[in-house]
């Protein structure tokens, strides 16, 4: 396979990870949302009926906390797992690697020379390198050490660094 092609090749794997990805996180914050909203809903409901239904004020009460309860789950799991934010990085990232392929695909023939070719590469690496440290930056929360010592990620780990 030639650089060109791998190229290409690359860039659509990526382009369709990152598709499939912010499909689905974009299906989890609706599903965890339109559940919360629905709820919510049921729990005013519940509250008015307790008061035109005073004889079943201590069953309606109680399947009041459950339901508060489960709204509390619901938007507890969204502000740990962060769909909407993932969603929308990941979509921006997806956007990002389209028209970058497109112009690959535009300005990259068959008889470009390799620097050409792998001047395209880097820009993917960076696009990517870009998207993980944004990712950890404002979605994780973590922050990278960057100065790597020779030897790399193995060197690093075995002297403990960027630990606190």
């Amino acid at each position: 396979m030639d650089k060109r092609a791998y190229l290409l090749d690359q860039l659509q794997s990526k382009i369709n990870d990152f598709k499939k990805d912010s499909e689905k996180h974009k299906t989890l914050y609706r599903q965890l949302r339109y559940t919360v909203f629905v709820l919510t809903s049921i729990s005013t409901v519940l509250a008015g009926l307790a008061i035109k239904l005073p004889e079943f004020s201590s069953i309606i009460s109680m399947a009041i906390v459950f339901v508060s309860a489960a709204v509390g789950v619901l938007t507890s799991i969204e502000g740990i797992r962060k769909p909407a934010e993932l969603w929308i990085h990941e979509r921006t990232t997806y956007y990002a690697l389209q028209d970058l392929k497109r112009e690959v695909e535009f300005k990259l023939g068959e008889d470009s020379s390799p620097e050409v070719t792998e001047k395209y590469f880097f820009r993917t690496q960076e696009l990517l390198g870009a998207s993980g440290e944004k990712w950890n930056r404002h979605i994780a929360g973590v922050q990278q050490d960057h100065k790597i010592p020779p030897g790399g990620l193995e060197v690093q780990a075995a002297n403990g660094a960027g630990q606190s």
